[in-house]
């Protein structure tokens, strides 16, 4: 599971992909720019309420900011196709989720294959 350290990385690498200016970020959470650079560069770490309120401005989980998951999508953005495949999933037994993963695997990014491995750990 990666740390809470990676929260200010993960911050600033959407940010990037999605070409928001920190500047932007702080004005839609209501801190300051400076406040904002300290978490993005990991000198100061956020209150819960300001994770989340980040988590939201940038579309992504809060679980994903904070190590919990990785990869970035909330559920909220799913589309009908994913969350039906996503509800039939959940049905499947452990031999077919095997095989759905054997194909996904190739289209997973490297923090999403970490999840995966570490969850065949469990």
């Amino acid at each position: 599971m990666a740390e809470i350290k990676d929260f200010g990385r993960k911050v600033k690498k959407i940010m990037k992909q999605r070409g928001i200016t920190q500047n932007w970020l702080a004005q839609k959470i209501g801190a300051t720019e400076a406040t904002l650079s300290r978490y993005v560069n990991n000198s100061r770490k956020p209150q819960a309420d300001i994770a989340a309120e980040i988590a939201e401005a940038l579309d992504v989980s809060l679980d994903y900011l904070m190590g919990i998951s990785g990869f970035p999508a909330p559920i909220k953005t799913l589309s009908t196709e994913e969350s039906l495949m996503l509800s039939a999933f959940g049905r499947a037994n452990a031999r077919d989720r095997k095989i759905i993963f054997g194909v996904l695997e190739d289209h997973m990014t490297a923090e999403e294959l970490e999840s995966y491995k570490k969850l065949q750990k469990i």
